[in-house]
């Protein structure tokens, strides 16, 4: 994603971000990362969490909302694009659209919707 206060291009890792360690910045980091939550991390504080497979650096997707929580976006790794199609993810999204969630893939800043 784009934070503009750094100069980050969207699909590109951040200059301050050690995957290992996670945000060298995070003290000081841009209002702009710290108002953001993907899905992932805004379901650890509820009483059902989304899955610990499901979290971005490992199933390589970030996955969040739109349209006022409405309607969920699946950022894909421009170098893993088909990620979102692992088992986990799979059901996971299932379970979405079963209860009625529109879907979007990200992609290159163009979103496509994902059939019911």
């Amino acid at each position: 994603m784009k934070v503009q206060e750094l100069g980050k291009a969207a699909h590109v890792w951040c200059a301050h971000c050690n995957v290992a360690k996670g945000c060298a910045i995070y003290e000081t980091r841009p209002e702009s990362c710290r108002i953001y939550d993907c899905l992932w991390l805004q379901t650890q504080r509820l009483s059902r969490p989304m899955a610990a497979e499901l979290r971005p650096d490992r199933c390589r997707v970030v996955v969040g909302t739109a349209n006022g929580g409405e309607e969920v976006v699946l950022y894909l790794d421009p170098d893993r694009p088909d990620a979102w199609k692992r088992p986990a993810l799979q059901g996971f999204l299932r379970e979405l659209r079963g209860r009625g969630i529109r879907v979007f893939l990200s992609h290159n800043d163009v979103l496509h919707p994902l059939a019911n």
